[in-house]
């Protein structure tokens, strides 16, 4: 706690505030200041709201298992009523999670250090949709000395300023319940980025772009695997490949083609989930030329937005990894910068040897480009068996991208969860 920057009279009374989002470490420094009252012999008083009990029942506690005596509270009438029979003579009065009392803890707050008393709440500064966490703003407002603290981003590593509610864990909607006591069950930070939230009436489903990081890594063979599940947990689901070469490998029927693996999958007609199917096993923007045919990129994401109306999951495929152009100017990492606030990536990676500078130089390319990412799927698509190599690779590449691994997959067809 910095030094307060004013002469402090005896009888002089304040109100300090900490906020920020959750896993800030609020309440963590919230117990801490208690504890240094204690500690310079002064009366201290606690509170809670009754239904925080997270961690303990009566305590105020920090996510990180810091904990001081407080008293379980459900209204500000019932705070006042036990303060002032019991502890009328506390010097300094702290309360945890003051969002929960609603706009009549102001007023209390405001009259005990109009009595002289210093005054310590902890809370959040917004709700789940990024808005001002009421009363916290005329909390914020009023007080003599605020401390804003920041999370870490469980997505990107940034400093975090938004607790992101999830639901099954997918973002919440934007008329969800505004209070919801939880933990990380719930909750995580986000930054400005990387929060979402969703809107009932913009009737949209989850997007997914699938990205490699190479091509022949296996996309395919993942993304169908993904869809399985969904499918066995009765969404309504839905997979594009937009582009795809090598239509003269195939023959007439597509046999063997990604896009017919989807259309079986799904049982739709291939017309449905390729937009471009080009006849040379090349990069789409020469595929395309060989063919004289040329991309229209509005053609793929007017099929995209009506897909993603649809459906509640849609899985989009790139042709080749991120940098691999559609045409002259337009790659596969233009199309994910043009839906990144309406989407998430899903990375591929083979893993072998070579995989950790591959996927390193993806992640930081979607990192550089603000594209919120969902995870990692390893894919053992040589049935490695070099079970040293093979962790050491996951390990690694968590380690120094700071991104969720989802799945190992066996390529033989198994899909483990790590």
């Amino acid at each position: 706690m910095r030094e307060l920057q004013f002469i402090v009279t005896e009888g002089m009374g304040w109100l300090e505030v900490v906020t920020g989002s959750m896993f800030s470490g609020k309440s963590e420094e919230l117990i801490k200041r208690l504890r240094r009252s204690k500690y310079a012999r002064q009366k201290v008083v606690a509170f809670k709201h009754a239904s925080d009990i997270r961690y303990d029942d009566s305590k105020l506690a920090s996510h990180s298992n810091s904990f001081i005596e407080g008293i379980p509270v459900n209204s500000v009438e019932e705070m006042k009523k036990i303060f002032f029979e019991k502890y009328s003579d506390a010097q300094v009065i702290g309360i945890d999670e003051v969002q929960f009392f609603g706009a009549e803890v102001v007023k209390f707050c405001e009259d005990l250090a109009d009595m002289g008393k210093r005054v310590i709440v902890a809370g959040l500064d917004k709700d789940f949709k990024g808005e001002p966490f009421k009363p916290m703003d005329e909390l914020l407002a009023r007080a003599e000395y605020v401390d804003k603290f920041q999370a870490i981003c469980a997505v990107c590593g940034n400093p975090a300023t938004v607790s992101q509610r999830l639901i099954d864990g997918e973002p919440a909607y934007y008329d969800d319940l505004i209070v919801l006591v939880g933990a990380t069950e719930a909750y995580e930070p986000r930054c400005r980025k990387c929060h979402r939230i969703k809107h009932r009436d913009d009737n949209m489903g989850n997007l997914y772009f699938i990205v490699g990081t190479g091509t022949e890594i296996g996309k395919t063979h993942v993304t169908l695997k993904l869809i399985e599940g969904d499918l066995k947990n009765k969404k309504n689901v839905m997979a594009l490949k937009p582009i795809e070469t090598g239509a003269e490998l195939f023959g007439e029927s597509l046999e063997g083609s990604d896009t017919k693996k989807y259309a079986d999958l799904l049982e739709k007609n291939v017309k449905e989930i390729n937009t471009y199917f080009f006849k040379n096993p090349m990069s789409p923007h020469i595929a395309a030329e060989l063919d004289g045919k040329q991309i229209f990129i509005d053609k793929i994401k007017k099929k995209i937005d009506q897909e993603i109306k649809k459906n509640e999951i849609l899985y989009v495929e790139g042709a080749g990894g991120l940098l691999v152009p559609y045409n002259n100017r337009y790659t596969y990492l233009d199309l994910l910068i043009d839906y990144r606030k309406k989407s998430e990536v899903i990375v591929v990676a083979n893993n072998s040897l070579g995989t950790i500078n591959h996927t390193l130089l993806t992640i930081e390319t979607l990192k550089r480009n603000d594209i919120m990412i969902k995870g990692i799927i390893f894919n053992n698509k040589d049935n490695n068996i070099d079970k040293v190599l093979l962790r050491d690779n996951i390990e690694t590449i968590e380690k120094l991208s700071g991104i969720k691994i989802l799945k190992e997959m066996k390529y033989d067809g198994g899909l483990d969860e790590l």
